[in-house]
């Protein structure tokens, strides 16, 4: 089983705390937000050393941000589609 196959992340440990979220897309990225906190205590040196083959570890920073970047745009284009509810002030009804 791949690392990012779906199955992996839905029976992730993470993933059985927001299991009855109905968005399958946010309970995935839910999961992997716990993994990006255990990504953060790490020292990036080493994780570049384990993601790349040697003499190509600098090419690890550019492709962290590219995704990252592209992650956001998805998630600014996913939450424009559903806008926040304002509070209705009772007394104005």
């Amino acid at each position: 089983m791949s690392p990012t196959s779906p199955a992996e992340i839905r029976y992730c440990e993470h993933a059985a705390r927001v299991i009855r979220i109905e968005a399958p897309a946010i309970t995935e990225l839910l999961a992997a937000m716990a993994h990006l906190d255990k990504a953060l205590a790490a020292d990036p040196a080493q994780t570049a050393g384990h993601y790349a083959p040697r003499g190509r570890q600098d090419l690890v920073p550019e492709w962290i941000h590219s995704n990252a970047d592209q992650i956001r745009t998805r998630l600014d284009n996913l939450t424009s589609r559903y806008p926040r509810l304002e509070a209705q002030d009772p007394t104005s009804a």
